[in-house]
This record gives C-alpha cells, sequence and structure tokens, in this order.
C-alpha cells in the first residue's frame, strides 16, 4: 500500500481549500474523507476541492465525490471542484457526475457565489 499523500487545508474567505497532492484513489480516499469531515465539524461547509495536482481519480474517488457533495447540499454547503484535468474530467462525464460544481479555476468558483 502507498503512503498516503498530502492534502492541504487554506481558507479563502468563509470556504474552505482542500488541495489533494496526489491522484485520489482507494490509497488516499480515507484521508480525504477525513478532512472533510473534520471541516463539517468545525461548520466549514463552503469547500472547494482543487484538483491541479490530481492526476486521475478511481472509482472509490468519484463515490466519494459524490457522497461529499450530497452532504454539503443538505447542510446547505456547497463542493466545488476546481482544476480538473482532461482525463478527470472525461472520466465524470462518462460516469454521468458531471453534475458536480466544476469550475476552471478557484477565481471563477467564488465569483459563483457561496
Amino acid at each position: 500500500m502507498e503512503p498516503s499523500s498530502v492534502i492541504s487545508i487554506a481558507k479563502a474567505g468563509n470556504r474552505t481549500i482542500l488541495v489533494p497532492q496526489d491522484s485520489l484513489t482507494y490509497n488516499n480516499c480515507e484521508q480525504l474523507e477525513a478532512t472533510f469531515n473534520e471541516c463539517i465539524s468545525q461548520q466549514r461547509i463552503n469547500i472547494i476541492l482543487d484538483c491541479r495536482a490530481v492526476h486521475l481519480m478511481d472509482s472509490e474517488a468519484l463515490e466519494l465525490l459524490v457522497r461529499m457533495h450530497d452532504e454539503m447540499r443538505n447542510l446547505g454547503g456547497t463542493l466545488k471542484i476546481i482544476g480538473l484535468n482532461e482525463v478527470c474530467r472525461d472520466t465524470l462525464i462518462a460516469t454521468r457526475l458531471i453534475y458536480l460544481d466544476i469550475y476552471e479555476d478557484i477565481h471563477e468558483a467564488i465569483r459563483s457565489g457561496p
């Protein structure tokens, strides 16, 4: 099993930015989910997931993104995904998950509202 990758956390106003430093796979989804749950416990419910360093996502990662998206909506918050490469974007399209809130960059995500 590969070691867990780092997930950086930053803030931009009332938004929390999570920045995985590697692909999102079964190897590190647990860490992303723990970081996500920590944000919820601290009432940080407007999350931007910066995927610029994410080269690919496996099925476990896609399931986690759907759960995170749904949970944020249920709490009155948002999960916005930015910086997807073509492979990850094509994966979301092929799996019909393109309904997730996807933006080119952080500026577009912030301009779109909470």
